[in-house]
Parts: C-alpha cells; sequence; structure tokens
C-alpha cells in the first residue's frame, strides 16, 4: 500500500508540475507610467500600482479592462478611467510586457522570453506617486519645432506595430537636432521598455545637451531597464 501511495504522489506531483508549467505571467502598465487598476475575466485584482504582474494565466482567451487610477486629493480613494478593454491569447509558459497605450488606447502584448521557464520576474515596482507630469530636468530645453514632433507623433501612432515606431523614431533623429526634452517626449511614443532603451542609446550622439541625458531614466517602467540605462549613461560620462 505505501508503495502504491508513493506511485500517486509522484503522479500528482508530475501532473501538477506540468499544469503550472503551461501557466503564463502577464507584465501589464500603461504607456505614460500612470497607476492602473486591471480586471481580468470579470475578476478585479485589488491593487494599484505602476505595474502589475499576473502570474498563473491558464492557456485561454481571456478578457481584460485596464483602468488608469487618479487619487483624490485627500488620499482617499480616486478616481479609475477606462484605457483598455478586449480579449487576447496567450501562448502557456511565457511572460508577456503588456503595454496600454493611452493615447490611443490599444493594448501592445510582446513575448518578452524566447523559451519557457527562464524569465525572473523583476521586483515589485515602487509605490505611485499619482504625479500627472514629469517635470523637465535642470536646464532642460525642447528646441524641436512642435509642427515637427506632431508630425512625427502621427507617423508613429499611425502603425501598430513598436519596432516600426522605433524606426520612425531614429530615422527623426537622425535628420533633426535633439534635446533631452525631445527625446524624452518621442520615448512615450514607443510602448516597450527594450525599444525605449535601443531608441535613446540610438539618440545619444545626437544629443545637445548630453549633461542632461541621465535624467530619462523615468522613461522606463521595469526595473532592469532602469538599472541596463542607468549603467548605459554613467559609462558616457
Amino acid at each position: 500500500m505505501k508503495n502504491i501511495a508513493a506511485v500517486l504522489f509522484l503522479l500528482f506531483q508530475t501532473i501538477f508540475a506540468g499544469a503550472q508549467g503551461n501557466r503564463s505571467t502577464l507584465n501589464i502598465r500603461l504607456s505614460d507610467g500612470a497607476p492602473l487598476l486591471v480586471t481580468i475575466n470579470s475578476r478585479d485584482f485589488k491593487k494599484v500600482n505602476t505595474l502589475i504582474t499576473i502570474a498563473d494565466l491558464p492557456r485561454k482567451r481571456h478578457n481584460i479592462q485596464v483602468y488608469k487610477f487618479r487619487a483624490y486629493v485627500d488620499g482617499k480613494g480616486g478616481k479609475a478611467e477606462l484605457m483598455y478593454s478586449g480579449d487576447f491569447k496567450i501562448k502557456p509558459g511565457f511572460t508577456y510586457d503588456c503595454v496600454v497605450d493611452v493615447t490611443t488606447r490599444k493594448l501592445y502584448i510582446k513575448n518578452i522570453n524566447e523559451s519557457p521557464g527562464t524569465y525572473t520576474p523583476p521586483p515589485p515596482a515602487a509605490r505611485p506617486d499619482f504625479r500627472k507630469d514629469v517635470p523637465l530636468a535642470e536646464n532642460e530645453v525642447n528646441m524641436s519645432p512642435q509642427s515637427d514632433l506632431s508630425r512625427l507623433q502621427k507617423q508613429i501612432e499611425a502603425v501598430k506595430e513598436d519596432t516600426k515606431k522605433l524606426s520612425l523614431a531614429k530615422d527623426y533623429i537622425a535628420q533633426h537636432p535633439v534635446y533631452t526634452a525631445d527625446v524624452r517626449t518621442i520615448s512615450s511614443w514607443i510602448m516597450f521598455d527594450d525599444n525605449k532603451m535601443d531608441f535613446l542609446k540610438e539618440a545619444y550622439p545626437h544629443l545637445k545637451d548630453r549633461e542632461n541625458y541621465s535624467s530619462l531614466s523615468d522613461v522606463f517602467t521595469l526595473p532592469a531597464t532602469k538599472k541596463e540605462f542607468k549603467d548605459f549613461a554613467t559609462g558616457k560620462k
């Protein structure tokens, strides 16, 4: 009997481990880095943060609502504005970076690990400070003509793929002198942190105010990407 019980226990463990390996993880955030709330399959995840990680999602089509959260002045509660509502489907055993563009209200989903089981979740994001805008760094100026930036914004928002947004941004800085504030603005139109990193590295040689370059770390959401940028910026000093 003991042998049978042991075999059944091992069989259960194997099945359970296999089921866990077929579940996926979502890292969900807004393109402007604002605090958010998330509902998946009618389940409210009762937490507010700038990055919300939801693990153990089974393989199936899911329904999601993403809300932008604005705290009341007295700190007692807040107002939630719907940014996106729709369905999505994911592969089992992977981790996805999910970004809602607050301008177009579209959801962008990217598989951030090539093979199952190799991703280490980032540490929790810092508690949100509910700021509305990121101030310019000291001595930071915006010198690009507004018409040029507006034209670029329309071009970037007209394409769906984030890699194409990145390509348009790179083309722009190759043809225009830019300042840190311009780079900050343009990077807000690119959804994923790895593409923002690519853009900021490409932008450095074109900057007119390189002394403000390190202030751009706040365009990133994921802690690991922030650290990578800070290391890169430090190496440029």
